[in-house]
């Protein structure tokens, strides 16, 4: 099912990369759509090597690059909400910082089996509660639509991470990693498609 799994996302965020990358071709500066399919596309390519695996005291896989892979495509992701909620200088810079901070503490946690993850964990879960609320602080008009993909979408991937192999281990690594790819096309390619026509 993995294998299966890291195939479907690669393929799906291959597609969504040429989509992005033909769709934003003539616009100026930063095509961050193609970037956000570009860099998940290399982090599933690299899960489905199925090199750079850690065990869960289960025997279940963790595959934890992802979210060093997260720190990159999440930070162009909350650049993209920020100039939709018009948030600029200082406070952008503090979103990014913030948003690295837990994808960051989110891979210590995945990379770390003892108890000693938990600590990340709380870290990571403290930056993201400080990230939204600075969001849902500068809500514009039109972009109320932003808050659903925060919180259906991105608030969604620690409660996986909290049932998964690498957290509490309620879940296996199969449905954990299915679960990931949607949320995967629902915040990077279902999110861009709608910034598209805002």
């Amino acid at each position: 099912m993995l294998t299966i799994t890291f195939l479907l996302g690669l393929a799906v965020f291959a597609v969504s990369s040429a989509y992005f990358w033909y769709t934003g071709r003539n616009k100026k500066g930063l095509n961050s759509a193609f970037l956000v399919s570009f860099v998940t596309l290399v982090s599933y390519v690299l899960m489905w090597q199925g090199k750079l695996v850690i065990l869960a005291p289960s025997g279940q896989p963790i595959y934890w690059t992802r979210w060093l892979f997260y720190a990159m495509s999440c930070s162009l992701l909350m650049v993209e909400i920020a100039q939709l909620r018009g948030i600029k200088g200082g406070d952008l810079v503090q979103l990014i910082y913030l948003t690295v901070l837990v994808m960051f503490t989110g891979f210590l946690a995945a990379r770390d089996v003892t108890i000693v993850r938990w600590a990340h964990f709380v870290i990571s879960t403290v930056a993201y509660v400080l990230l939204v609320r600075q969001v849902l602080a500068a809500t514009t008009t039109g972009s109320q639509w932003v808050n659903r993909y925060l919180y259906l979408g991105w608030s969604a991937f620690p409660v996986v991470f909290l049932l998964a192999p690498a957290g509490l281990g309620l879940l296996g690594a199969g449905i954990e990693n299915l679960l990931y790819l949607v949320l995967d096309i629902y915040t990077k390619i279902l999110f861009n498609i709608q910034l598209s026509k805002a």
